[in-house]
């Protein structure tokens, strides 16, 4: 198995492949227009990627990037080649793409009462076994509440603001009204 990405634009070959995707593995809730997202694509600092088993589409993943810190915004794989390693290897090769980065990403927390509890415990395993850490940061915005994991060392709450609002800008900035916020994990 080695895993290829194909940068995406509007016109890609699967752009409707990974709509699809996006609109399965994502609720409302976290989704952006896809217009929006294939327009900020063009940003030096964002790679959206197709991800291809020897031309067989498994998924796909966009990634934001503000000096040495990358934010996972979203990574999914397809539901028929999950299980088969795509996921640990497209983080490796987020690593190789932007070596000494600190990366980040949000998890559902860990909420008991959560209707899809296993799943995210199973998520955070997963990214766990994948050196990933708790990062003593929560992500809130006007309609979830997050767990931030990190691979690599510490961020600061100003770090992944400035990495957001240079993304989204201002109105889009605005309309999400992210809140991070520190826990009470000794880091």
């Amino acid at each position: 198995m080695f895993l290829e990405t194909e940068h995406l634009t509007k016109d890609h070959r699967d752009i409707d492949r990974v709509n699809q995707l996006y609109l399965e593995a994502f609720p409302d809730h976290e989704r952006m227009p896809m217009n929006i997202l294939l327009r900020k694509a063009k940003k030096r600092s964002v790679d959206f990627w197709a991800l291809y088993d020897q031309n067989i589409f498994v998924g796909f993943t966009y990634l934001i990037t503000h000096q040495d810190l990358t934010y996972v915004l979203y990574v999914a794989v397809d539901g028929q080649a999950r299980s088969s390693g795509y996921g640990s290897q497209l983080l490796k090769k987020i690593e190789e793409h932007r070596p000494g980065n600190r990366i980040i990403l949000n998890i559902e927390n860990l909420d008991e009462s959560a209707e899809n509890y296993q799943q995210r415990v199973t998520r955070k395993r997963f990214y766990v076994r994948n050196g990933y850490r708790d990062s003593g940061l929560v992500y809130e915005d006007r309609w979830a509440k997050y767990e931030v994991l990190l691979n690599g060392t510490a961020v600061e709450t100003h770090e992944f603001y400035r990495l957001l609002r240079k993304f989204a800008g201002n109105l889009l900035f605005l309309l999400f009204k992210p809140r991070i916020t520190k826990t009470n994990l000794n880091r």
